[in-house]
């Protein structure tokens, strides 16, 4: 029997979501006979990241009103997803309505949800769903509360009684399963954790198994000699000159690669310290040996340089980013700023810091050491071998 499954990706802008599900589809193929459809945030971008001649739809998705007024920030991960989820008046009921289309047209027998929290709540208690995330996206569905996930305060949305009650009523409406609690918005029938505990914010909470984080190119080692810098970045980084020309102010040698390189990028870094590279790392090769990894704290990157033994200057734009950057900072393996408040000078000033640290290599090294376990972990392998006994 050929069976339908239906990978979905609804919130988040990292392309590693699509990579994710891909890399899912194409070991569960060789379980058995399978027909995706990848309902995607971006679809246009399915093609560029190996998905061309694959069934696609686009995700529900609704963009914050252009009132003037700056998103506030929220104190949990629950109030943040549950104002995203209810953007404006009416959202949550279509972009349900829009799941609904979607998998009652499809009827498949599985559902894979990558931070798909409306097709998750949809869906949930109705039709098998595997949930996937990292530790910040995919929060311990058992847990009472949301438990707080930043030191500063910041306004509270409002209780989690009131948000689950607002949820709900759309819920009903579609015949779709009510929550009881407000961290149920991740509930599943299986679940797939991709990361190590250093970079989980519920640790504390946790019963799900860690899988391993998804390094492209496979899990790195260290190596006893260290020198030179690898810097990851996305192409609208070029546009911000305090990033290349930080990394040519260093007194390191340099690769970097930001997707597509801008005629100014190759013009500024011609003959410098900075090579661009034009083909993504293979950080199992690329990464080992070096003596700093620059980044914006993705997850695959991080976890690549620790599992190297890497130490890392993180200049990071979001809270996710933000709680990876600040475990490496705690560990004294690196250091780290606000992506928009960093200057050229500053991150220069920081890589020639963290490379002439003994103790942050050392501790780099310490770390590598502590998650020689994740070395061999092939986590959307192990995913796939999820999906595949919740379709037995």
């Amino acid at each position: 029997m050929t069976c339908r499954i239906l990978l979905g990706w609804e919130f988040g802008g990292g392309f590693g979501h699509i990579v994710h599900l891909r890399e899912i589809a194409r070991n569960l193929s060789q379980h058995q006979s399978c027909n995706f459809l990848f309902a995607l945030r971006n679809p246009e971008k399915a093609r560029l990241h190996g998905l061309g001649g694959s069934q696609i739809a686009a995700a529900p998705s609704f963009r914050r009103p252009q009132d003037g007024s700056k998103m506030q920030y929220r104190a949990t991960y629950g109030e943040f997803i549950a104002e995203n989820l209810m953007i404006d008046e009416g959202a949550f009921s279509v972009r349900l309505a829009a799941w609904d289309s979607i998998v009652r047209d499809f009827d498949p027998h599985l559902i894979i949800a990558d931070y798909a929290l409306g097709l998750n709540l949809y869906a949930r208690g109705r039709w098998p769903v595997l949930a996937v995330g990292n530790g910040y996206t995919l929060p311990p569905p058992e847990m009472d509360f949301f438990p707080p996930i930043v030191t500063v305060k910041r306004p509270l949305y409002a209780t989690e009684d009131d948000i689950a009650g607002r949820l709900n009523k759309d819920l009903k409406k579609i015949g779709a399963l009510p929550i009881d609690r407000l961290p149920q918005i991740n509930e599943a029938n299986a679940y797939g954790l991709m990361t190590i505990p250093l970079f989980d914010p519920y640790l504390a909470q946790r019963r799900q198994p860690y899988l391993g984080a998804e390094v492209p190119g496979g899990m790195p080692a260290p190596r006893p000699v260290a020198s030179g810098c690898i810097a990851y970045f996305h192409e609208d980084t070029q546009l911000n000159d305090n990033i290349l020309d930080g990394l040519l102010g260093a007194s390191i040698n340099t690769r970097a690669y930001f997707s597509q390189h801008l005629r100014r990028s190759v013009k500024k870094t011609r003959g410098s310290r900075v090579s661009l590279t034009d083909k993504p790392f293979n950080l199992q090769e690329d990464m080992p040996g070096k003596a700093v990894a620059v980044h914006n704290g993705g997850l695959g990157f991080a976890t690549a340089a620790v599992l190297a033994g890497v130490p890392q200057v993180m200049l990071y734009r979001h809270e996710e980013h933000w709680f990876t950057a600040n475990a490496i900072v705690k560990a004294g393996a690196g250091v780290a700023a606000r992506y928009r408040e960093s200057t050229s000078s500053a991150l220069s000033e920081a890589i020639d810091r963290v490379t002439s640290s003994l103790a942050m290599r050392e501790n780099a090294l310490r770390l590598a050491e502590e998650n020689a376990g994740f070395r061999n972990a092939n986590p959307t392998r192990a995913i796939a071998d999820i999906a595949a006994r919740l379709l037995s």
